[in-house]
């Protein structure tokens, strides 16, 4: 047996195939990382949140108050993800939380992923079917050009917007199913 960053394995032993963990091949992030990470989120998130309610000073813009609220949401349930990752010990690996975890960590992990994506989903659709005009560029290297119309930008909006409330749907009737499934 070898270890290797205080994990061990049967490397050596006849007859077994050499095992490589994620640990080994990339280091896991300390919980207390993960956590400062959320927690700038959150702050940032808070941030525009309050400001979009005007309890903070925000700089000027052109849309209206509650897509700024929307992106500050999708920031703070973001750093409440980070934070809630940190607190069940999740590898960088893992997309969910394991089964052995708290159920408070289960359902607040997957309320939160689906506030994130209807967040940004909610601002996607203001800016394919909101009101007033629109002015939408399309950059790549070496090329910079306006389009036509508010038509092709609100199409793409448009189009993104269903794809992310689709996946909102079914993220949705996933968590139910799992965190009401009887049978396992």
């Amino acid at each position: 047996m070898s270890t290797q960053d205080g994990i061990q394995s049967n490397d050596h032993a006849p007859g077994r195939a050499s095992r490589q963990t994620s640990r080994q091949t990339s280091p896991q992030t300390s919980p207390q990382d993960v956590i400062g990470v959320g927690v700038a989120f959150s702050v940032a998130g808070l941030y525009f949140m309050l400001g979009a309610a005007g309890y903070l000073p925000m700089p000027e813009s052109n849309s209206p108050a509650f897509i700024a609220f929307c992106a500050g949401a999708a920031f703070l349930f973001a750093g409440l993800t980070f934070i809630v990752r940190a607190r069940t010990g999740m590898l960088n690996i893992e997309s969910d939380v394991p089964g052995s975890a708290p159920r408070w960590t289960q359902v607040s992990y997957r309320v939160l992923a689906i506030g994130i994506a209807g967040a940004l989903a909610t601002i996607g659709t203001y800016l394919a079917i909101g009101s007033g005009p629109r002015a939408f560029n399309l950059s790549a290297p070496l090329i910079e050009m306006q389009t036509a119309g508010e038509t092709i930008g609100r199409t793409v909006f448009g189009l993104g917007a269903v794809i992310v409330w689709i996946y909102v749907i079914a993220l949705t009737v996933g968590t139910v199913r799992k965190l009401f499934d009887r049978g396992g």
